[in-house]
């Protein structure tokens, strides 16, 4: 029993060391510098490069929302930023980033606070995974699952 205490911490600070001590490959940087036009087109408003980046067959299943919708649903609520309510902050830091082949899956954070109309800020985070498919050499999102603590 005593061994198994003294395992367990060992193996968990090697994997801190392995998550938090690695540098992104070539390709997990591509997938980043494709997260990164897409945050910021969202902190900014525009509404063309939001849709630009979903892929036609994109999925969602956001925090606020009672079931997973599609990209039609989607385009809803990106047509209402700016009208409805602005992203004040929109941070996102990701932890895992694993690419095989032509397919990207990203696990990680945001951090948001989202302002109404009527200036109600509304601040949320948690845990996100975005799921991204390369086609004709460039990054979609074809899914998206937030979580709100």
């Amino acid at each position: 029993m005593k061994k198994q205490f003294c395992v367990a911490p060992l193996a968990f600070l090697l994997c801190l060391a392995s998550i938090f001590g690695e540098e992104w490959s070539a390709e997990q940087r591509d997938v980043l510098a494709s997260l990164n036009k897409y945050f910021s087109a969202i902190r900014q408003g525009n509404q063309k490069e939001i849709v630009d980046f979903w892929h036609p067959k994109f999925v969602g299943w956001d925090y606020a929302q009672a079931l997973p919708a599609n990209y039609d649903a989607h385009l809803k609520v990106i047509g209402a930023i700016g009208k409805s309510f602005r992203f004040k902050k929109l941070e996102f830091n990701p932890l895992e980033i694993q690419v095989e082949s032509n397919i990207a899956i990203i696990h990680g954070k945001y951090d948001a606070i989202i302002q109404d109309s009527a200036g109600k800020e509304t601040p949320t985070s948690g845990p996100e995974t975005i799921t991204l498919v390369k086609t004709d050499g460039k990054w979609a999102m074809i899914g998206l699952v937030s979580i709100a603590k």
